[in-house]
């Protein structure tokens, strides 16, 4: 009972996210002059109404990428007309009028397109994805549980191994796209129950006769902690990651764009160039 009605929660306040995204396009939105400024409205309204769940350019954030052959016109009216029930996705034909929604249709199907709108010239840049990954005095920075060539935390494993002969939309996808769709199982999460009650998540990093050290992963950083084995009343296994889910909302494309032009480089790919088209399609 108590998880049904936490999900609902979660459900509820995304859902008014998007509705008053939605709201706050209409009232934001300057009046379109013609069919250039139709397709620029159909960009401008996404970025305000569909980006805080879909993320920029549709590539994905707490909602799914909007990416596949079933992108159609008629697909993404219905769907923004209708919602998707038993989703968090709602539908807008009570506070967006039909013509913003034919525009927000029409940019999503030109998302398809390699040649679709996306921002001009935006490409990966190795240095700067070094400096979001190593990023100092971040809880979320990459390095806090991942290690590039030795270099970083050691909660999750050295992305060198975990990455080599990826390509850059595969490793685009594990950061923001699917992120929690499969686990190593070397960095399984694990729930510890004490026998006080307190009940931790994380990961196992190794044990003595006596002790369980623990990444105990409730809050970011990570916090290295020593369990009395005499402590533990239960323990359990879970398939999900416990990376975060969120990176697309935190970070922009060209950020996100930067890290993998990183990781591709650091594997030892110097000549790949990172773009948009790269990661989307």
């Amino acid at each position: 009972m108590r998880k049904t009605t936490l999900l609902t929660g979660v459900v509820v306040s995304l859902g008014t996210a998007c509705f008053s995204a939605s709201l706050g396009a209409q009232a934001a939105r300057p009046p379109a002059a013609g069919r250039g400024a139709a397709a620029a409205d159909g960009a401008e309204l996404f970025a305000m109404t569909c980006q805080v769940c879909h993320g920029q350019a549709g590539l994905g954030g707490v909602g799914p990428a909007l990416r596949g052959a079933k992108f159609t016109t008629q697909f993404v009216r219905k769907t923004l007309i209708e919602g998707r029930p038993g989703t968090m996705m709602p539908g807008f034909s009570s506070t967006l009028p039909p013509r913003d929604i034919a525009e927000i249709a029409r940019y999503v199907v030109q998302l398809q397109s390699p040649d679709g709108p996306a921002p001009p010239g935006l490409r990966g840049d190795p240095v700067a994805g070094e400096s979001v990954f190593f990023a100092r005095g971040s809880a979320r920075s990459c390095s806090v549980c991942h290690a590039v060539k030795g270099r970083g935390g050691s909660v999750g494993p050295d992305l060198m191994a975990k990455l080599a002969g990826q390509s850059p939309k595969q490793i685009f996808q594990k950061i923001i796209v699917v992120p929690h769709r499969s686990a190593d199982p070397a960095y399984r999460t694990m729930r510890l129950t004490t026998r006080t009650g307190s009940i931790l998540t994380g990961i196992k990093s190794g044990e003595t006769a006596d002790a369980v050290f623990f990444y105990d992963t409730s809050s970011l950083p990570p916090m290295l902690r020593t369990i009395p084995k005499a402590d533990i009343a239960a323990s359990a296994q879970h398939n999900a990651s416990v990376m975060p889910d969120d990176y697309a909302s935190r970070l922009t494309l060209q950020q996100l764009l930067d890290v993998v032009a990183f990781l591709k480089q650091a594997g030892g790919d110097r000549t790949t160039t990172v773009t948009l088209a790269d990661v989307a399609n």
